[in-house]
């Protein structure tokens, strides 16, 4: 049974996370992986959730009939609902597999159980591929990530691990209320007297957190006042139909390479090849864009001062114009870069950490139209996340890939990721159907971009150049 003495208040931002969600539009981050060799789904799925179900987050639901909404703790945690095995044989696996992912990502996760579902792929003769979906308001993509890669071994184990048994930590007899009531007190007092020391430690921060403050209000205002004007291809209404693609196998030290002769980050060197794939997918549909054209991304940045293990959300958001006109790959990518380095400077992610705790004490309607609002200034969400440089193992087997898909707000349909992993890079891209039809077309434009500038055959160049110079 849960009672409310096992429950934890939910912070502003989490909140705003999880009224966030459309039935056509969930806020889920996604990511699949796949394991060099075949592993029973059972195996596999008990050992992720025993290692999952070790972070409080994972045995809470929220309960939104108190304000403000609490994480109540699951005493009865359903792994039937939270680890489905799909067995897959026949001619046509990886189909069926795409397939039952696309369903599986337009799917809104119980708000009755826990936020999360792991989905297991056994193919007869092939490897095992791992579904991981978890809602935005448990933590954000860097904080799921760095927790699913927690889950894993640098080094193979020799056996399965024995499936964990949880322990919470409980006060019973006739003081037990009143000494939960006393710890949660303590923790709150605790939190906020180190808060107020700090502050009087350092008084001689208060005129920069005065002038940090005008610069955050000047970003918001800069947010809400972008013109929407996106390509009209990419601003119709959502259906709900998702679609993912994937490319695995690209060789990180060649990207690295080619930034550094470039002169660039290998960031601004991914948004530079989605302009340019974005150009090329166009263009395949008979829609050259103007060359003056951008197309507005939304671009996650981290704003923890630790590694990003924490759970919970604590970044912000930049929108970024990709110059999707542009034709010569090396202008396109050295004004991503320039528009990246003045983003870097100014204060627009705080500004949006801040709307984002801010919203979640307004009333659901109205934080759903501020969202809204925001979330039409852009057309999709590019995510770009580093994993470890060496490899990674589960229950023996090493990890082969890893792709993540970030989740999209209000009526955003395109999520693309870049994922860096044991000398490999991944790149992910997951869809509404009203505005991509096919992922697979917009993954070939990202791959046949990213090809000829590795080979160094560069696009040729067109007079939208110019607009590199004048913006110099």
């Amino acid at each position: 049974m849960n009672t409310t003495h096992d429950a934890e208040r939910m912070s502003s931002t989490d909140r705003a996370w999880l009224e966030m969600d459309e039935p056509h539009n969930p806020m889920v981050a996604s990511a699949i992986f796949e394991l060099d060799r075949k592993v029973g789904g059972g195996d596999i799925g008990h050992e992720l959730a025993a290692l999952l179900i070790r972070h409080r987050r994972f045995r809470q639901f929220p309960d939104s009939q108190h304000r403000p909404p609490l994480w109540v703790d699951d005493d009865e945690l359903d792994l039937g609902y939270h680890v489905h095995v799909v067995h897959l044989d026949g001619a046509r696996q990886a189909a069926q597999m795409h397939a039952l992912i696309n369903q599986e990502l337009a799917r809104e996760l119980d708000r009755f159980r826990p936020l999360w579902r792991l989905m297991i792929f056994e193919r007869r003769n092939g490897p095992t591929t791992v579904l991981f979906r978890a809602h935005h308001a448990i933590a954000d993509g860097i904080a799921l990530m760095q927790l699913l890669l927690a889950c894993t071994d640098e080094a193979p184990a020799t056996r399965i691990r024995a499936k964990s048994r949880v322990v919470r930590r409980s006060y019973s007899g006739p003081l037990g209320n009143l000494i939960r009531r006393l710890d949660s007190a303590n923790h709150t007092l605790e939190g906020l007297r180190n808060f107020a020391l700090v502050e009087l430690r350092h008084p001689s921060d208060i005129p920069r957190h005065l002038a940090d403050g005008r610069q955050i209000v000047g970003a918001a205002r800069r947010l809400l006042s972008l013109p929407d004007n996106n390509p009209p291809d990419f601003r119709r209404p959502l259906n709900g139909q998702r679609a993912v693609a994937w490319v695995d196998d690209l060789p990180l030290s060649r990207l690295l390479a080619l930034a550094r002769v470039s002169h660039v980050t290998l960031n601004d060197l991914f948004l530079g090849w989605v302009a340019g794939a974005f150009n090329r997918y166009l263009c395949t549909l008979g829609k050259v864009p103007a060359e003056n054209q951008n197309l507005r991304i939304s671009v996650p940045v981290n704003l923890r001062t630790d590694d990003g293990a924490s759970s919970g959300n604590c970044f912000g958001l930049v929108m970024v114009d990709l110059p999707i006109g542009m034709r010569d790959s090396q202008a396109r990518m050295q004004l991503v870069k320039q528009r990246m380095d003045a983003l870097k400077s100014s204060g627009e992610a705080k500004a949006t950490l801040l709307s984002l705790a801010a919203v979640g004490y307004l009333p659901v309607p109205l934080q759903k139209a501020l969202v809204t609002r925001v979330a039409a200034k852009a057309a999709a969400v590019v995510s770009n996340l580093r994993g470890p440089d060496g490899p990674r193992h589960l229950c023996g087997r090493r990890l082969r890939n890893l792709v993540f898909w970030p989740p999209q707000s209000g009526g955003i349909g395109i999520g693309l990721s870049l994922f860096s992993h044991d000398g490999k890079v991944t790149i992910g891209v997951c869809v509404d159907r009203a505005l991509v039809r096919d992922p697979k077309r917009l993954v070939d434009a990202l791959r046949e971009t990213i090809e000829m500038d590795m080979d160094g055959r560069f696009e040729k160049p067109q007079p939208a150049k110019r607009e590199l110079e004048a913006t110099s």
